[in-house]
């Protein structure tokens, strides 16, 4: 076979793979930025869309803030009634019913002693009245006292645990007995 025979000069073929490496160097360096064009596109792009979800979550945050804020009110409300709620609920489970002291006070009480004035303080009242005799302001502190007292009702029986006579007089114009007496009584039992 016969070699080939070259007869393209020395510089020429150096221009010529000068020219050649030009030429792919610029395909690749445009390739390369196509394709860095496209992947930044592709990032931009994304990013864009992550940052539109981020401001609508964030807005969607701010609504809920916003509920919660509002709901607090209803919150603080609605602790405070219950607060109110539990404390009225413990003074009417508790509190003395002294409508059943007076009815017991009143059964208890003799027809010939009236009662003018009835102070009652947490466990004691005094009371101040007039009585047509000392036997009738006697009988009515023994009724007070007596537990087998029959006239009265039956679970408030001791209701009465102690009585004290502060003062007796005799009033000479009326010829009545004017009398004052501090009586005692079991709370617990007006509770239930």
């Amino acid at each position: 076979m016969i070699p080939d025979i070259n007869l393209i000069p020395q510089k020429e073929v150096v221009e010529q793979k000068k020219t050649k490496a030009v030429k792919t160097s610029t395909v690749l360096s445009i390739l390369f930025m196509i394709v860095t064009v496209a992947v930044c596109s592709y990032f931009f792009i994304k990013t864009d869309g992550i940052k539109s979800q981020i401001k609508s979550l964030n807005s969607d945050i701010d609504n809920q803030r916003k509920q919660i804020k509002q709901l607090s009110q209803i919150e603080i409300s609605g602790r405070n009634l219950d607060k109110k709620y539990r404390v009225l609920s413990s003074l009417f489970a508790n509190r003395p019913k002294y409508s059943l002291f007076f009815e017991e006070f009143k059964a208890r009480k003799p027809e010939e002693v009236s009662a003018d004035s009835v102070d009652i303080k947490g466990g004691s009242v005094s009371i101040g009245g007039t009585a047509e005799s000392y036997i009738a302001i006697a009988n009515f502190i023994n009724n007070l006292l007596n537990k087998d007292f029959e006239g009265g009702n039956p679970n408030l029986k001791g209701l009465f645990t102690a009585v004290s006579l502060n003062s007796v007089n005799l009033e000479k114009a009326t010829n009545e007995v004017r009398f004052f007496i501090m009586v005692s009584y079991d709370e617990a039992k007006l509770k239930q």
